[in-house]
């Protein structure tokens, strides 16, 4: 029994002198990384930030088109971005998010302005638009870039 006792004494002794590389976890580097911070943004926030990216989308595939036939170059007709119905836009029941929700929808319509004009354009058998249209389809781009920088900083300022 006293053999017993020394071998155990004399293994507890060997490895609590043994040289481990690695570190040790300690309260303050826990072993384990922590879990995902849980997503606190109101469902009604995360659609809007959602139709802003759709709108975001869409209009630089407009604003490419208008871009390419201002610079004289053919477009293709037939593929026309989606856009997010203005009417689909809503800060829900609440008034919290109502002023980004107005740009969101006023981003839609002048995407959707610019759309229907270019869907015009296809379906006139010209083969170059007439300057006033492209004038017209740049203008509205523009001013959906407009609404949507103003959405895309009232977002930032939300969600800080």
């Amino acid at each position: 029994m006293r053999r017993l006792w020394f071998l155990v004494c004399c293994a507890l002794i060997a490895s609590a002198c043994g040289e481990d590389d690695a570190a040790r976890p300690t309260r303050e580097t826990p072993a384990t990384t922590p879990p995902q911070a849980i997503s606190t943004l109101s469902p009604v926030l995360i659609d809007l930030q959602r139709e802003f990216e759709s709108l975001q989308a869409a209009q630089q595939a407009i604003t490419q088109i208008w871009e390419d036939l201002a610079a004289g170059e053919q477009v293709a007709c037939g593929d026309y971005p989606a856009v997010v119905p203005p009417e689909s836009i809503s800060a829900g029941s609440g008034d919290a998010y109502e002023d980004l929700a107005e740009r969101l929808r006023r981003a839609a319509i002048d995407i959707e302005g610019a759309v229907t004009l270019w869907k015009a354009e296809c379906a006139n058998p010209r083969p170059i638009p007439d300057p006033a249209a492209i004038n017209e389809g740049r203008l509205a781009v523009r001013a959906a870039e407009d609404s949507l920088r103003s959405a895309a900083e009232l977002l930032a300022d939300i969600q800080r």
